[in-house]
């Protein structure tokens, strides 16, 4: 569980920097993307739970309004990076049941 524990504590850094750098690209969308991924994550206890919810969130880099397909400043693009990295390490065969 510690795994999974120091996971869920990196995705929740990586989103608070997404709300960070939406404030100062003053970008709504990914404000709003933001405030989903909160609470996909806000009650996410198992693996599973936490393998599912990163599933959903990388949704958000297919593309179609709000996606991080296209980000228009460094600051942004670090944030989405990092939630990337963050969303596919709860992904990776380490956490699989």
């Amino acid at each position: 569980m510690a795994r999974v524990e120091r996971t869920l504590i990196e995705i929740r850094a990586a989103i608070a920097k997404l709300h960070r750098a939406a404030a100062h690209d003053r970008d709504p969308q990914r404000a709003h993307a933001a405030h989903w991924l909160d609470g996909l994550f806000e009650n996410v206890e198992s693996r599973a739970q936490l393998r599912e919810a990163s599933r959903q969130a990388l949704e958000l880099y297919r593309g179609g309004m709000g996606s991080f397909q296209d980000v228009g400043t460094a600051v942004m693009a670090e944030a989405v990076d990092g939630l990337r990295h963050a969303l596919s390490a709860a992904r990776s065969w380490l956490l699989r049941d």
